[in-house]
């Protein structure tokens, strides 16, 4: 597996379990994390067996689930990942609610998402309910994803993607005012600006 595919696959099952609360997809995802940790794992034979098929570099053998990764960058991205995750999962209440189809709870869980340093999460996760707006929250949407977007190409050191992507969303934001699905987005206008100079951290 590339980073690209690791990377799509940990937000797929993210994303999955924060839409709908399948049981599976955060299992699946707790797999990797202990077995990356060295902790215990308690997860279901099934779904190791699934973890194992479509993660290779997780090995399931004489009763074990292993981590072993093809070369140090994977290994070092993997992680990192972990850690994110981890992080992220700890500060979830257990009785939270599954997003679905609502914009207030997907804005919400994106907002979540975006201040644990999830920034390709952001964009996987709104994207679905931007693709079923075609209303008048279709350019806000489009806006918090282009956000999402832009800080993960800074964390990649493309400040000019970065840049691209924050002047965007702020042309996108520009019929909207007040509070929007929880967001401050006169606040948010200017946060954009400042960022766009500085390559500070914003939140929505």
């Amino acid at each position: 597996m590339d980073l690209f595919e690791i990377r799509n696959w940990f937000a797929h099952n993210l994303c999955d379990y924060l839409r709908e609360k399948e049981e599976e997809d955060l299992l699946k995802l707790k797999a990797v994390i202990s077995a990356v940790s060295g902790e215990k794992i308690d997860v279901p034979e099934k779904v190791l067996n699934e973890v194992s098929s479509e993660f290779p570099i997780f090995k399931k053998g004489n009763g074990s689930f292993k981590f072993v990764p093809d070369d140090p960058i994977t290994e070092k991205y993997i992680l990192q990942k972990v850690e994110t995750y981890r992080n992220f999962l700890s500060s979830l209440p257990e009785d939270f609610e599954p997003v679905e189809e609502d914009i207030d709870k997907n804005v919400k869980i994106a907002r979540l998402l975006f201040e644990k340093g999830l920034y390709f999460e952001v964009h996987e996760i709104l994207e679905e309910v931007w693709m079923g707006e075609f209303g008048k929250e279709r350019d806000f949407l489009q806006a918090l994803i282009q956000i999402g977007v832009a800080y993960y190409h800074l964390s990649n050191y493309n400040t000019r993607g970065f840049k691209l992507l924050l002047e965007n969303a702020l042309e996108l934001l520009g019929g909207y005012s007040g509070t929007i699905h929880t967001v401050n987005v006169d606040k948010l206008k200017e946060d954009i600006k400042r960022a766009m100079e500085t390559e500070e951290i914003i939140s929505f």
